[in-house]
């Protein structure tokens, strides 16, 4: 039990679960069950019960990252990495408002940014190397990244359309954060938003970072047009034939 709570800075090596092993896929299986039965689930409830299914997993969220808010200090563990900065550790916040606001620019935040990284999250984990299946580091960073896929997905089954326009508010205010993050992560010796390196893992950032070193960076808005592009282009497509 001792190894639970630990984090992956304080954790030996050698007792990462390993990514694409069937804990990993266990996940994976669990948020397509999720998707497929709440999203089912939403889309046949009226808007009372809609709001009811947000305001339910808005709060998992919230409290998924509260917890871990709350043991890595009681456990003497905490690391300035845990600041909620993360990309997808903004979400979270992001998610609580647009459960009280509705608001369709939070939507499409939560479809542009929140459901394409929380995705990758879980395709390239980047704990599993270090943590173990039955740890609760590793329990909060697949649930937390589960239930930031689930969320957007909600809206999608709620009948939610993406629009160019609002994205194109969206992209600016966030490269803004990005290099302020920059400046943060040489401060606190962070990697907050991955600007200040591709991070651990195989993921499609570090990958490149080894052969390319920091320009590494030129592939974000690259990686982030080719998540776009389909994620616009035929929804927007379907629309218009539907006209």
């Amino acid at each position: 039990m001792s190894d639970f709570w630990k984090t992956r800075f304080t954790i030996d090596d050698g007792l990462g679960m390993g990514s694409y092993s069937i804990g990993h896929f266990a996940w994976l299986l669990l948020m397509f069950i999720l998707i497929f039965i709440v999203g089912r689930r939403y889309r046949s409830s009226d808007e009372r019960g809609r709001n009811r299914i947000r305001w339910v997993v808005a709060s998992l969220i919230l409290l998924d990252e509260i917890v871990k808010d709350i043991i890595t200090p009681l456990t003497g563990q905490w690391d300035w990495s845990f600041l909620p900065l993360h990309l997808c550790s903004i979400s979270v916040f992001v998610v609580l408002f647009h459960a009280i606001t509705k608001s369709k620019f939070l939507e499409e935040y939560l479809y542009a940014l929140t459901l394409p990284t929380a995705c990758m999250a879980m395709v390239f984990p980047d704990w599993t190397g270090k943590l173990p299946f039955f740890n609760l580091m590793c329990i909060h960073s697949f649930s937390i990244h589960l239930l930031l896929v689930l969320y957007p997905c909600l809206l999608l089954y709620g009948g939610f359309k993406p629009s160019w326009k609002r994205l194109r508010v969206i992209i600016p205010i966030v490269a803004v954060i990005a290099v302020i993050m920059h400046f943060v992560n040489n401060a606190l010796s962070t990697n907050f938003f991955f600007v200040n390196g591709g991070g651990d893992g195989a993921n499609p950032l570090s990958l490149l970072e080894n052969y390319v070193g920091w320009w590494y960076l030129l592939a974000m808005p690259v990686i982030g047009a080719i998540c776009w592009i389909p994620m616009y282009l035929i929804p927007n497509r379907h629309k218009s034939k539907k006209k």
